[in-house]
């Protein structure tokens, strides 16, 4: 009998051994199909991709390729326009594979193939599904604002009216009676739109929906923007304020004090004051929706100063874009953030223009024409080099050579011989990625006798060994985004009138915050308040003088002012606030 039971037991073991290794084999043959059929589709072979995928499903067992052979299915599908086949086939996972990984992306294709056939209540619709179901943030903000812009180019309040009473979710409900009131101001229906509001405030004070609708309450949106009550500008820095309401950042808070400085300056003795209403984002990408939920929607938010972090700009200015609430940041400097939105304005020079901006000084101001460039593969060196010598080119000067060299070298015989070897050089324009580079391209400059005049970037404010040659370091030039003329009367009394109400000096954070300031209200002065309006006059070309750099913009919405800098006797000297031509 023990011997029976030892022989079942072993013959089990060795079923349960061959069906697992069976299994295995199964495995590895799905997978291989699988990426075979992946491998089809982002060649564009799109029959062949299906035929793979299709065999997948339809030849083996529900397995861990199944879904997401469905999903790229109905992406083929739908590019080869087949949608009523695709719509059949997303509503066939939606019901089958409810719990799928890929059901969130499946519900969002669902929306295109509605929108495309015109069918925008039903696309709303998948979208509160979306909404009420998905675990995923970035989705549900991706459904909200999609939602958001159906809702308001195709739905009429009686269509949110059933949409919202199908639902009772405590994301998706909040959500949909806001789209409702919002439908209901379009329509002038403004009693029963603050109805709607009235409902989100009352019964989901926890939803992301709460704060705009009780600022809609407060200054309900007619519809058209209008410019009436007081004028406010928005100011988001990240502040980081503690329990006491002060902030823990020092670099926020000084530019917060130049900002209020200006507009207390600039309303003293006026009549039409314009107010601030100030809002710490945390640099948190939440805060930052939260507050655009809080103040984006109310239309006496004429402008926004801030972020300050390029990071936080990039969030802010995509939250914010469909509201039309010009933004300009004191100091980001991102080379892409202008082309995220129309809205905003960089009043801090983005690295990408600053080689042009100092091309267009040497040759218009400097009067060279044959340049040598030198510059570190690191960093932004390489950036403001190609710029530099892109727009030099385009002007008509001569690159006569480019030398490059790795930062923290000890030795620059080779890129100077290089140079010398070229012959009738006006300059060496050198980009400096590390100041720790300069004593040592100095110094091989000195040891090879080559005394002409040099310009960089603002690195150079920071750098050492000017000692080893005055005669050459007397022959530096270069562009920084700040220069404070510390000595300069002007100057002196500003700091003082600061110092006697504030009890701090100025510093250049703070100048980065009263200039900005100082600029955007200049703009709204004698100009009719509304967004459209200040946005057009910023373009315009105006200018604004600044202590630490002027500020005035074009169409590119890109400061085109950079303070040009020289050493002389051992000192830094503004030679100009240079403002380029056409960029």
């Amino acid at each position: 009998m023990r011997k029976q039971i030892l022989f079942l037991l072993a013959l089990s073991l060795l079923c349960i051994s061959f069906t697992f290794a069976q299994n295995n084999v199964q495995q590895r043959k799905i997978d291989s199909e699988f990426l075979n059929a992946v491998h089809y589709y982002e060649n564009k072979d799109y029959d062949k991709a299906l035929t793979g995928f299709d065999n997948v499903i339809n030849n083996y067992p529900l397995n861990s390729k199944t879904t997401a052979s469905y999903f790229f299915r109905i992406k083929i599908l739908i590019g080869q326009k087949e949608f009523e086949r695709a719509k059949d086939l997303t509503n066939y996972f939606i019901e089958t594979y409810p719990s799928s990984r890929y059901i969130d992306e499946i519900r969002m294709l669902k929306v295109k193939l509605y929108v495309d056939d015109s069918e925008y209540f039903d696309a709303l619709k998948e979208i509160a599904f979306l909404i009420d179901r998905t675990k995923s943030i970035s989705y549900r903000i991706e459904a909200k604002t999609i939602g958001g812009q159906i809702a308001k180019s195709y739905l009429s309040s009686s269509d949110l009216l059933r949409l919202s009473n199908a639902f009772t979710g405590e994301t998706v409900k909040p959500y949909l009676l806001l789209l409702l009131g919002k439908a209901f101001l379009k329509e002038g229906k403004k009693g029963d739109a603050l109805n709607s509001f009235t409902r989100i405030i009352g019964s989901y004070p926890h939803s992301a929906e709460y704060f705009e609708a009780k600022s809609l309450i407060e200054s309900p949106v007619s519809g058209e923007e209008t410019s009436s009550g007081q004028a406010l500008v928005g100011v988001l820095l990240p502040l980081k304020l503690n329990s006491a309401g002060e902030p823990t950042s020092n670099t926020a808070g000084e530019i917060l004090d130049g900002i209020k400085y200006a507009v207390a300056k600039f309303n003293s003795g006026r009549t039409d004051k314009i107010g601030i209403v100030i809002r710490d984002t945390q640099n948190n990408e939440e805060r930052i929706k939260q507050i655009r939920n809080e103040i984006g929607y109310n239309p006496n938010i004429k402008a926004i100063i801030g972020p300050i972090f390029s990071n936080e700009v990039r969030i802010a200015i995509n939250d914010f874009d469909a509201t039309g609430i010009p933004i300009i940041s004191p100091t980001a400097t991102d080379n892409d953030l202008t082309s995220e939105s129309e809205n905003f304005f960089q009043a801090n020079p983005p690295l990408v223009i600053r080689g042009k901006i100092m091309a267009q000084y040497i040759f218009f101001v400097a009067n060279k024409r044959l340049m040598a460039v030198l510059n570190s593969v690191d960093g932004y060196s390489p950036l403001l080099a190609a710029t530099f010598v892109d727009e030099f080119s385009r002007l008509g000067g001569t690159i006569v050579t480019r030398q490059t060299y790795k930062s923290n070298s000890l030795s620059f015989a080779e890129q100077f011989a290089n140079i010398a070897i070229a012959d009738s050089v006006d300059g060496i324009y050198v980009p400096l990625a590390e100041k720790s580079d300069a004593p040592a391209i100095l110094s091989q400059m000195v040891q090879d006798s080559m005394y002409v005049p040099l310009f960089g970037n603002q690195d150079w404010f920071f750098a050492k060994g000017f000692e080893t040659s005055p005669e050459l370091s007397n022959m530096l030039t270069f562009s920084s985004d700040f220069f404070i003329e510390f000595n300069s009367k002007d100057f002196q009394e500003f700091n003082n009138e600061f110092s006697n109400i504030t009890g701090k000096d100025v510093n250049r954070n703070i100048l980065y915050g009263y200039d900005t300031a100082k600029y955007l209200l200049t703009v709204m002065k004698n100009v009719d308040k509304n967004r459209t309006a200040i946005k057009t006059k910023m373009i315009s070309g105006l200018t604004t003088r600044g202590y630490h750099n002027n500020i005035s913009f074009d169409k590119h919405r890109m400061n085109r002012f950079l303070n040009i800098v020289r050493f002389k006797d051992g000192v830094f000297e503004l030679i100009e606030r240079f403002r380029s031509g056409s960029l």
